[in-house]
């Protein structure tokens, strides 16, 4: 089988499976709504600094994406399919299916929180261009850290907090200059005025991305 096909495979197979269990879906929703919740019913958001008004989506955005990104290779261990796919497919045609899923996923997330986030909140995005800059970014970085840790911790025997513990760290990087940014083009600055900003979450993520295709053939197969 190509490496197209089965890069292809591999992906359809998490979408189908996601479609029928609809898991990590029901579980980030379930998440976004009681969190965007709780914070507009209990601050006034519109009274906090600027950093704090660009930070909160983002926030509540990793730890949604802690609770389900890990999910896609955890399935393979539960179903019995790991050494399956292992043995069938290549490391990288796995690791291309695997993080175009999380992608895809992760594109619907952060659209559906930042998009509550500020309607609810009354938040008008100055710049909206350089938020697209953000927050294709911001999707990137998270989708490639969580496949290749997702397949760090598959056969691990308490999956969701060994996750969450070495995610954290490698996330929160990201996670700082996403706020800043944020912050920045909901006050409608220009990119020009942040653009070593944007040069640093350009970095990050293609360390992060190609580190994670160096890396994901060890963790793969051992």
């Amino acid at each position: 089988m190509s490496f197209i096909k089965s890069a292809t495979a591999v992906f359809r197979k998490d979408f189908q499976s996601e479609l029928r269990s609809r898991y990590a879906i029901n579980t980030v929703l379930a998440f976004v709504a009681s969190s965007l919740m709780i914070i507009l019913f209990s601050v006034r958001i519109m009274e906090l600094p600027p950093a704090a008004r660009g930070a909160i989506g983002w926030i509540v955005l990793l730890f949604a994406a802690l609770s389900s990104l890990s999910r896609s290779f955890v399935m393979e261990t539960d179903k019995g399919t790991y050494d399956l796919l292992r043995l069938n497919v290549s490391g990288l045609a796995v690791f291309t299916g695997k993080l175009f899923y999380n992608l895809l996923f992760t594109t619907m997330v952060t659209i559906a929180v930042m998009s509550a986030y500020w309607f609810l909140s009354g938040i008008e995005v100055g710049n909206p261009l350089f938020m697209a800059i953000i927050l294709f970014f911001g999707i990137i970085g998270f989708s490639s850290i969580s496949t290749l840790l997702g397949a760090v911790v598959a056969q691990a025997t308490r999956k969701g907090s060994i996750f969450a513990v070495i995610a954290l760290p490698l996330l929160l990087p990201l996670i700082l200059l996403l706020s800043g940014t944020t912050t920045a083009a909901i006050q409608g600055e220009t990119t020009g005025e942040y653009l070593s900003e944007i040069l640093a979450l350009f970095s990050f993520c293609g360390v992060t991305l190609t580190m994670s295709v160096l890396l994901f053939d060890y963790t793969w197969y051992e």
